[in-house]
């Protein structure tokens, strides 16, 4: 049910539109049907149970779909992040690091086919502070800098309506980890007081609208 769901939703992204631009045999809502079934087949089991779906994913493409597909790429990766992280909180799968899609060209690969290595990779910095998804269970491991907010380019994509585009951000400092908001319409609350910047502890619940997650802190 829910990998039909998000097909379909897929399909009224981008099929209309891409359907019409290219002559290609290859068609960008297949690669989107490829990858949930990839991490299906890919996905693996922690040690506390937890399902661990993949997060890098490496595409590889004819030479003439790899040109085809260039001009619109940046929009393709971001609607394949969104349905990748979409369909995992459907599945209660969690990731290791952030989701990586990336196009390579393969010069013997025939036009109109592909493949996806789909591989499981910890984020370079390996921190061990993240953010529970009360609600979802998907847990999103925090780094440098970590975004949140409702567009599609946010380390932490928010289907909240009370959620602005660009919401709030999470700083790793040298004195510790901060949630900043920025200036939000409808704004953020930390353990049911609303903040403007606040110095996370291990525990602490966070509020937007009715998305909540938990801060968490494995050191």
């Amino acid at each position: 049910m829910a990998k039909n769901k998000i097909e379909n939703r897929l399909e009224l992204i981008v099929e209309g539109f891409f359907a019409r631009v290219f002559k290609s045999g290859l068609r960008p809502i297949e690669i989107g049907k490829r990858i949930l079934r990839t991490i299906d087949s890919n996905r693996t089991v922690a040690i506390d149970g937890q399902l661990i779906a993949p997060n890098h994913f490496i595409i590889q493409l004819s030479p003439e779909d790899n040109k085809n597909f260039l001009e619109i790429q940046k929009t393709l990766k971001n609607d394949l992040t969104k349905s990748v992280r979409e369909y995992c909180k459907k599945e209660s799968y969690h990731f290791l690091g952030k989701i990586h899609i990336e196009f390579e060209t393969d010069s013997n690969r025939p036009i109109g086919t592909f493949e996806i290595q789909a591989t499981l990779k910890e984020d370079k910095e390996n921190f061990t502070e993240c953010l529970k998804d009360d609600l979802g269970g998907i847990t999103y491991l925090l780094g440098q800098i970590t975004t949140l907010g409702r567009h599609s380019d946010s380390d932490i994509v928010l289907h909240e309506k009370a959620a602005s585009r660009y919401h709030a951000e999470i700083h790793r400092r040298d004195d510790g980890i901060f949630f900043v908001d920025k200036e939000s319409t409808n704004g953020t609350h930390i353990n049911s007081q609303r903040i403007s910047e606040h110095k996370l502890n291990n525990g602490d619940e966070i509020r937007i609208g009715k998305t909540t997650f938990l801060f968490m802190s494995y050191e």
